[in-house]
């Protein structure tokens, strides 16, 4: 669980608010693109879709440290930092390039749900393997 892979933004036009820096919204997103990219080549395409489960979001916990403002380009650095019995933990950072400065910082957790059953399935076997592997 020592990965930590880095997903760069640029800040785009669309990603500000009324006041000219990153919406909370769109961090989130920018998170999520982080999270896909962390997991990407890691498991075969549409393989938990096959199997009839889905990862879902359970809780989300940032802290907002600084402002991000068009044409920055931030770093998200992503890892593990727990797998549950039935839930994973990942630990983001997003820090602007040229400054080093810290713009958010928190966890994001999700289960691993059965579709048919609506529950969250337990992780373990192989599927804990391909995560401990991440």
């Amino acid at each position: 669980m020592d990965r930590v892979t880095n997903t760069e933004i640029t800040v785009r036009g669309w990603t500000l608010d009324l006041y000219g820096q990153v919406s909370n919204a769109k961090f989130m997103e920018f998170l999520e693109e982080a999270r896909w990219n962390h997991f990407e080549g890691f498991f075969e395409s549409g393989m938990f879709l096959d199997l009839g489960l889905a990862f879902v979001l359970v809780n989300v916990n940032v802290n907002y440290r600084d402002g991000a403002r068009l044409g920055e380009v931030l770093d998200v650095k992503t890892s593990i930092a727990r797998i549950g019995s039935k839930s994973i933990t990942l630990h983001h950072e997003i820090v602007r390039r040229i400054d080093q400065q810290m713009i958010l910082d928190g966890d994001v957790t999700f289960v691993v749900k059965d579709l048919e059953k609506g529950v969250a399935v337990p992780i373990t076997g192989r599927m804990k393997d391909m995560f401990l592997r991440n």
